[in-house]
């Protein structure tokens, strides 16, 4: 009888662990469906790089991949899709680091890196940069925020309040290669979580405990700033159009993060080529209208700002679009056609006996066009110094027809064929 309740119990154990377990499995994890890219900073430089040692020989590249291994696990046992830039001691460039997380469809680049400090050892806080501007890359600023407080908050540093958010042209003017070459994909930050040039800084970042408590650190930040929701915009530009007409409104489909449309009031922001325009938000359709400005250029870029209720901005993304100006410049998509095109027009113009000098200077614009077409579908091609020296007599040509001063642009030409093209 003992043994036949030993038994019963036995199984309405499993049982019960195998309900939980079913269970715990249905729930989907945290970051399901979310790609995210690792980026241990650095690599492979010990044979050049005398800079990036603490004061007994740690080097920074060590420590960041270190901490990126253990939170590149710790973020796919939470169901995130994570690329790692490297996961070895070698040297990856910074442009095909940029491109590995393109290509990964990343929504959050994060790049690890440790301080140092060649005149203060006793330096030792906490940084975090975005790329740019706050305000043109606010979600990137959401996630640093999240992100400097918990390093200062859960981390030993010996300035322990020191350090904060800061833009990455403080130390580069047009940006770090990563962030910069990533910008327009997805959010990113380089954490720099202390500095290694300071004795004891650099004796916590040799511990594996200390690095995992660090890695600890971006891993609950990842999972705040997902929690949050990631809102983001849908334009409703149809497919079938070749170029966008600017004499139109053009609408964008706004989602929370969450399927929902709360966001916070006065948030919204569209621009065009860095500019605002008027835009106008219905909360019943979620649906902002935006009215474009009237463009010379061939092609246009507009970027959607909202923040959420949770308090997440949207990642402004640009939608990028040709004018009718453009569609009519990239009539042509090889370069021998837009070539062969520009003689045939080039051609006539030597041969043309008109008096009509309007009809001219339209054939010579046609001419320019297609020249220009060539070079910038294929820059070096068989005939590309012909093109350019036909450029160069268009221009005088058309000087001499017109009252435009066009001295400046015949210069630049002849610079170019004398600098670009030796014979």
């Amino acid at each position: 009888m003992y043994q036949k309740l030993a038994i019963s119990i036995f199984a309405g154990l499993v049982f019960s662990a195998c309900v939980g377990t079913q269970s715990m499995m249905t729930e989907d994890p945290p970051l399901k469906g979310l790609n995210i890219t690792i980026d241990p900073g650095h690599g492979a430089t010990q044979a050049y790089d005398s800079f990036r040692i603490g004061p007994t020989g740690e080097r920074e590249e060590w420590i960041n991949l270190r901490v990126a291994k253990i939170l590149s696990r710790k973020l796919t046992l939470a169901g995130a899709n994570v690329l790692m830039t490297r996961t070895k001691d070698r040297d990856v460039s910074l442009g095909g680091r940029a491109t590995l997380a393109k290509r990964h469809g990343s929504d959050l680049f994060v790049s690890i890196h440790h301080n140092g400090s060649q005149n203060d050892p006793s330096m030792d806080l906490p940084i975090v940069y975005f790329y740019g501007s706050a305000e043109l890359n606010p979600a990137s600023v959401d996630f640093a925020q999240i992100l400097i407080d918990s390093l200062r908050a859960e981390l030993t540093f010996n300035q322990q309040q020191g350090g904060a958010v800061y833009s990455d042209h403080l130390i580069y003017s047009s940006g770090t290669s990563v962030l910069r070459n990533t910008i327009d994909d997805m959010p990113g930050v380089i954490g720099e979580a202390g500095f290694f040039t300071n004795p004891a800084g650099e004796g916590r970042l040799k511990s594996k405990d200390y690095n995992k408590l660090e890695a600890d650190v971006y891993y609950k930040a990842i999972l705040e700033y997902f929690k949050r929701g990631m809102p983001f915009a849908t334009c409703l530009f149809p497919d079938t159009l070749k170029y966008i007409d600017l004499k139109r409104p053009i609408k964008f489909e706004l989602d929370d993060g969450f399927g929902n449309t709360f966001f916070e009031e006065n948030s919204f922001k569209v621009l065009q080529d860095g500019v605002q325009i008027k835009s106008r938000w219905d909360s019943n359709l979620s649906i902002l209208t935006a009215t474009p400005d009237s463009s010379t250029e061939k092609s246009v870029s507009f970027q959607v700002f909202a923040r959420n209720i949770q308090g997440n901005a949207m990642h402004p993304t640009p939608f990028n679009f040709l004018t009718a100006k453009g569609y009519e410049w990239y009539s042509l998509e090889k370069w021998v056609e837009a070539f062969d095109s520009a003689e045939m027009v080039y051609n006539q113009i030597l041969d043309s006996n008109t008096e009509n000098s309007n009809n001219l200077i339209d054939q010579i614009d046609s001419a320019l066009h297609l020249y220009q077409l060539s070079l910038e579908i294929q820059i070096v091609h068989p005939r590309a110094r012909i093109a350019e020296e036909r450029i160069l007599n268009l221009l005088l040509k058309k000087q001499a027809l017109s009252d435009d001063d066009l001295s400046e642009a015949i210069t630049a030409q002849q610079e170019r064929l004398k600098n670009y093209y030796p014979r």
